[in-house]
């Protein structure tokens, strides 16, 4: 079967259970959450927040857990008062403005890094 370019590989893994010869395997996956269209040419990390809540359905993001994700992803860092984009940050945000402004390619950046949930149906 020809791979097409926009598809990326799930890989699941299963531990911890005994595997029978009539396992049936069923996998939900909300297509809801990734590569979605933006109204916006640069989102702030409150608008990134706000994005990432109403696309998981929760309302854990803000502001602050944003920025730090930002950073563990590797985009920015905080060596002082304000933040800063490293190399791979400068590639999608606008830092001209004290307040970072990003490109909305990132909200799907951050949600590909999130543990996934499957329901498995067996």
């Amino acid at each position: 079967m020809a791979q097409k370019d926009n598809l990326q590989p799930l890989h699941v893994e299963i531990s911890n259970s005994e595997v029978s010869a009539n396992l049936k395997v069923c996998v939900t996956i909300d297509l809801r959450l990734i590569n979605q269209k933006y109204p916006r040419k640069y989102l702030k990390a409150e608008d990134i927040a706000r994005e990432l809540n109403s696309r998981t359905g929760e309302d854990y993001w803000s502001e602050r857990k944003v920025n730090k994700k930002l950073a563990e992803l590797g985009y920015q860092i905080k060596p002082y008062q304000a933040w800063q984009p490293t190399e791979k940050g400068r590639q999608i945000a606008d830092f001209s403005n004290p307040v970072p402004k990003w490109s909305p390619q990132v909200v799907d950046l951050i949600l590909q890094q999130l543990p996934q949930q499957l329901r498995l149906a067996v």
